[in-house]
């Protein structure tokens, strides 16, 4: 980890910018990308801004975890009113096809306007 960086991911010293791995965050590919956009947009003047709650995480197990966006938790810690849809994949034609049925999908949306807020899933 180089440290901490400015919003287009400058370092400390004058023209060294940082992305991706040996910044703070998780250390995934498509988080990198967008970082690279961010910090080349950034170079050429623009207000570059990330969202991270917008860049979906994963863990490569067997089942496999990602998620992207606010759990229950937080949404209940920050007084959001949501709804919750769950899928199980063994209704899924490629887990069926794959005969990897186990695992299921959670859906979290804003109560009053169906906004997308977190989709976690495991399988």
């Amino acid at each position: 980890w180089v440290g901490k960086t400015e919003e287009r991911f400058q370092t400390s010293v004058p023209n060294i910018y940082a992305i991706g791995d040996v910044v703070a965050g998780p250390m995934l590919a498509h988080k990198a990308e967008d970082e690279g956009i961010i910090c080349v947009e950034g170079i050429n003047g623009s207000v570059p801004h990330i969202d991270y709650n917008c860049v979906p995480s994963v863990v490569y197990t067997h089942p496999e975890v990602a998620w992207v966006g606010k759990t229950e938790e937080q949404l209940k810690e920050e007084g959001v009113p949501y709804n919750v849809g769950k899928f199980p994949l063994l209704a899924n034609s490629r887990a069926k096809t794959n005969n990897d049925t186990d695992g299921m999908v959670k859906v979290l949306g804003h109560k009053d306007t169906d906004r997308l807020l977190g989709v976690h899933m495991i399988g």
